[in-house]
């Protein structure tokens, strides 16, 4: 994709700030993030998390926008970024837990199946079957998060955090970032 500079009179005073991120996951972490929930989650589970809450405060002051709006936004169609509360880990393990029930690995989904046709991937032997992945991040979230910047610092709320949920690891996972302000 070709990058083209337009100039916009309406947009006078407006400066933008783009940044692409790789992330590598691992096929869950929860047990990496919190010990105690070993023998209540599926350490073999497709559920990695990453928590971006910090990298947002710098990718901010790196900007050197003062009010605007900070875009996070997940390249790929298996993983999600979501705003929730990461700090308490039976919650994480919770949602791991809902999320795999919901959609479970082994089901027989059409998309892992003979009839599929299109989007298939010689590359990626996975490419067959991760229908759950992309069930999950349907239901779990948005590949995309909006938040406000205000007085050069982005919005949360008290237990708010900015996370990517991979469904689909291990993987590398690119995570794209605009902050769009004054």
């Amino acid at each position: 994709m070709k990058n083209v500079e337009t100039p916009y009179s309406s947009l006078s005073g407006v400066k933008t700030f783009f940044k692409t991120i790789d992330v590598i996951t691992d096929q869950n972490n929860l047990l990496q993030l919190e010990p105690n929930l070993s023998g209540h989650v599926d350490e073999y589970d497709y559920f990695y998390l990453k928590d971006f809450t910090e990298e947002a405060f710098q990718w901010v002051e790196e900007s050197g926008i003062q009010n605007g709006f900070l875009t996070i936004q997940a390249m790929h169609t298996t993983c999600v970024i979501a705003i929730n509360e990461l700090d308490e880990p039976c919650l994480l393990g919770d949602m791991s837990n809902a999320v795999r029930a919901s959609y479970p690995k082994g089901t027989k989904y059409l998309h892992n199946s003979s009839l599929r046709t299109k989007n298939l991937c010689e590359e990626d032997n996975k490419c067959d079957r991760n229908a759950d992945a992309h069930l999950k991040s349907f239901l779990f979230g948005s590949p995309s998060q909006l938040l406000i910047v205000r007085d050069g610092k982005p919005l949360f709320g008290r237990w708010q955090r900015l996370c990517l949920i991979d469904f689909d690891g291990p993987r590398r996972r690119q995570v794209a970032i605009q902050v769009l302000g004054e």
